[in-house]
């Protein structure tokens, strides 16, 4: 990440939503059909400082910042660190319940762990059995807002390797 970042202002503004004509036919019971997800956003205190975290810690790329959020691309895929005077964290000190989890592969993660190890950065917790749905090795920690972080290598049967 640059030393000199840009300051950009913020010129999204609310507008009122006017519909097609004829309008959309739609019931309760319908569901919106998406298509993937574009990015997720971290609430932070500085989210220079922040992004900076994110970019030397995780290899994650920072885009630009404007004067309230971050951009930061991981491997093709989106987050925003949006500035938050008040944030509060989400985890208490041992927590990993509100996290966000960043794939490493299975011969970095030991690396990883390492890196987070040499930074002085604590484990919260680390399990590699009794996930289901996501199955693999998982080392969680928070960054300085007590948003919990999560790196984890899945295993490709759904079962550690022998």
């Amino acid at each position: 990440m640059s030393q000199d970042v840009v300051m950009e202002k913020v010129i999204a503004r609310n507008q009122e939503y006017v519909h097609k004509n004829p309008r959309p036919m739609a019931s309760p019971a319908d569901s919106i059909k998406t298509t993937g997800i574009l990015h997720f956003t971290i609430g932070v205190r500085d989210h220079i400082a922040a992004a900076k975290f994110y970019s030397e810690v995780l290899g994650c790329k920072h885009l630009r910042s404007n004067t309230r959020y971050s951009f930061m691309e991981c491997c093709g895929s989106f987050f925003v660190l949006a500035k938050m005077p008040d944030h509060v964290n989400p985890n208490k000190p041992d927590e990993d319940a509100h996290h966000h989890a960043f794939i490493v592969e299975a011969d970095e993660f030991d690396r990883a762990v390492e890196i987070l190890f040499a930074r002085k950065i604590r484990l919260v917790k680390y399990s590699d059995e009794g996930h289901h749905s996501f199955p693999g090795r998982h080392a969680y920690f928070h960054d300085a807002d007590g948003n919990g972080i999560e790196i984890i290598t899945l295993y490709e049967t759904g079962e550690p390797p022998v």
